[in-house]
């Protein structure tokens, strides 16, 4: 199903998770039940100014959906615009999108969350066999971060809770180190601990993971100022050093799908025939790279570049 059709929704429950997190509960308008998910699904979802993020789902439930929105500070105010939302509001959600599934060949599974990132491996535990063998780690800063630690512990799986603050915190070297070959490991969490995750040596074939959207900060420098000609109309769009390519388009009035903003979800992705690329998404593989994709929310031209569009 196209990620461009959107249903239209409503929330109709919201809790506080913690100081940062919340719960949100949506209902379809216009339908009896939303599409159901599968495990390690997520959905696009936009707010009525147009902010589009995707969240994953950690509840699918009776028809409607639920996702849990940690409020981003520094961010660009996306996070903020969700985790404001009352019962009563408006929004619009996507189709389910596929994200991490469970490796049906693996002998042993083990899943580390770090953070917001349980959402993420709470959405792939859905419908688990009570006979899989596995095992969960959950690494938070302080104790009151381990939100929807309950959701862990009613998927039947061993759950360790590392808290940095109590001194128990992760040991990714030792837990990979353990690891036999023939063990799938999962992972979602912020940047550091998924790059040490993924510098640990697990073979790649045995290691799915999920990765945050970090948007950029406003007012920041993302690199040097370039153009981007647009081989369909002939149009240039010059795109400033503390602006994405994404924003330039749209400001210049170019439709360009999109969603994360971060480089994840690969909804922006278009084809840039010429011009030095510089990639900085995680949602493209080097095949991708290869045939000149390039995901517009958050990669660059190093010097003037042409675009399929």
């Amino acid at each position: 199903m196209t990620t461009r059709l959107l249903m239209a929704a409503q929330v109709t429950a919201v809790r506080d998770l913690s100081r940062r997190v919340r719960a949100i509960r949506v209902a379809p308008i216009h339908r009896r039940a939303f599409p159901l998910a599968a495990g390690g699904d997520h959905v696009h979802v936009q707010h009525p100014t147009g902010v589009r993020r995707d969240y994953s789902l950690v509840s699918s439930r009776g028809g409607d959906y639920e996702i849990a929105v940690q409020r981003q500070d520094a961010g660009r105010g996306g996070s903020a615009l969700f985790h404001a939302s009352q019962p009563g509001d408006p929004v619009f959600i996507s189709y389910p999108q596929p994200g991490m599934s469970l490796d049906a060949t693996a002998s042993r599974h083990v899943f580390v969350a770090g953070g917001i990132g349980v959402t993420a491996i709470i959405g792939l535990l859905h419908d688990v066999s009570p006979a899989l063998d596995g095992e969960v780690h959950y690494a938070v800063n302080r104790r009151a971060d381990a939100v929807l630690l309950d959701r862990l512990e009613a998927s039947g799986l061993e759950v360790h809770l590392h808290v940095s603050a109590e001194g128990t915190r992760l040991d990714v070297s030792s837990l990979v180190a353990g690891l036999t070959p023939d063990t799938a490991l999962y992972h979602c969490g912020p940047p550091s601990l998924m790059a040490a995750l993924d510098a640990a040596g697990h073979p790649p074939q045995r290691t799915r993971s999920e990765a945050f959207a970090v948007t950029a900060r406003p007012g920041e420098r993302l690199g040097e100022p370039f153009t981007a000609r647009l081989l369909g109309t002939g149009r240039s769009v010059s795109v400033a050093a503390d602006e994405t390519l994404l924003t330039a388009l749209l400001r210049d009035g170019i439709p360009v799908d999109y969603s994360c903003e971060g480089g994840v979800c690969g909804s922006c992705v278009i084809e840039a025939p010429s011009g030095d690329l510089d990639h900085r998404d995680r949602c493209l593989s080097d095949a991708d790279r290869g045939q000149r994709l390039l995901a517009t929310c958050v990669s660059r031209g190093r010097d003037d570049i042409a675009l399929l569009i």
